[in-house]
C-alpha cells in the first residue's frame, strides 16, 4: 500500500504495519503498538486505517458506558447502518469489530487507540480477546481482521504480553514507535545549520509533535535561535 504523502519518515514503522495488514493469514491477527506520547502513533495508525479502508477508534478517559456508546456510534457510521447501534458489552463490541473481516478478500485493519483508557473501566478485555482469538474461533480461522491495539502507557501495554498475561504469544507484531533520531529530527525541522540542529535536538529531542506545538514552522536560523527558544519553548 502506498504510504501517505504527509507521513514524514517512519518508513520502518509503516512497512511493518502495512505488511501486518496485508499478510495472507486466513484469520484475524493481533498487533500491539506502543511508544511515549507525542511520537505520532495516532497519526500513523489513523493513516494506516484510512489507506486500507479500515476502522479507527480511540478510547477516552471516561466511563466504560461512555466509551461503549462512542464505539457504538463510530461502528454505526463505519458500516453505514441507518438503524442505531448499541453495544452493551465489550464482548458484543469486539465480536462485531472482528467480524468486519468476514467474507473479505483483503484483510481489514481495526485500530483501537488509547487502549489503557478502556482497560481502566474494563480490565477483563485482554481475557476477552484471548477467547475471541482462540485458535479454532471464527475470528482466528475465517475473519480476515487485523486488530491493532495501541497505547502510550508503556507499563500497561507491555503488560499485555508479559509472563502469564492472557494475550501472551497472541501478537503477530509488537511495534515500538520511538522518537526521531538526530538526523531524522534535523530533516523534519528543516535545520540546515549544524549548530542549530545540535542545539534544537538538545532542547527538544526527536519528538515530532513539538513542531506543531511551537507554531509549525521550520527551525530558526542560528541568529534567531535564542529569541525563538524564549518565544516558543519558554
Amino acid at each position: 500500500m502506498r504510504r501517505p504523502a504527509d507521513l514524514f519518515d517512519r518508513t520502518r514503522e509503516w512497512e511493518a504495519l502495512d505488511g501486518f495488514v496485508r499478510s495472507d493469514s486466513p484469520g484475524s491477527t493481533l498487533a500491539i503498538v506502543t511508544g511515549r506520547r507525542r511520537q505520532g502513533k495516532t497519526f500513523l495508525l489513523d493513516a494506516l486505517a484510512e489507506a486500507h479502508g479500515g476502522f479507527y477508534f480511540s478510547g477516552l478517559e471516561q466511563s466504560e458506558a461512555q466509551n461503549l456508546a462512542r464505539l457504538s456510534e463510530h461502528y454505526r457510521a463505519f458500516v453505514g447502518s441507518p438503524a442505531p447501534v448499541r453495544f452493551t458489552t465489550w464482548e458484543e463490541a469486539f465480536r462485531a469489530l472482528l467480524a468486519l473481516g468476514e467474507g473479505r478478500d483483503d484483510p481489514i485493519p481495526v485500530v483501537i487507540d488509547e487502549l489503557p483508557y478502556l482497560l481502566a473501566g474494563a480490565p477483563h478485555l485482554p481475557s476477552l480477546l484471548q477467547d475471541l482469538l482462540r485458535p479454532r474461533s471464527e475470528a482466528a480461522t475465517r475473519w480476515r481482521t487485523r486488530l491493532i491495539l495501541c497505547g502510550s502507557a508503556l507499563s500497561v501495554m507491555r503488560g499485555l504480553l508479559a509472563g502469564s498475561a492472557p494475550l501472551r504469544g497472541r501478537a503477530a507484531l509488537e511495534l515500538m514507535v520511538h522518537p526521531f533520531g538526530y538526523r531524522e529530527a534535523a530533516r523534519y525541522w528543516g535545520a540546515d545549520e549544524l549548530e542549530v540542529a545540535v542545539r534544537l535536538h538538545a532542547l527538544i529531542g526527536g519528538t515530532p509533535a513539538y513542531r506543531p506545538m511551537t507554531g509549525g514552522g521550520e527551525a530558526p536560523s542560528m541568529r534567531r535561535l535564542d529569541s525563538w527558544v524564549a518565544d516558543r519553548l519558554l
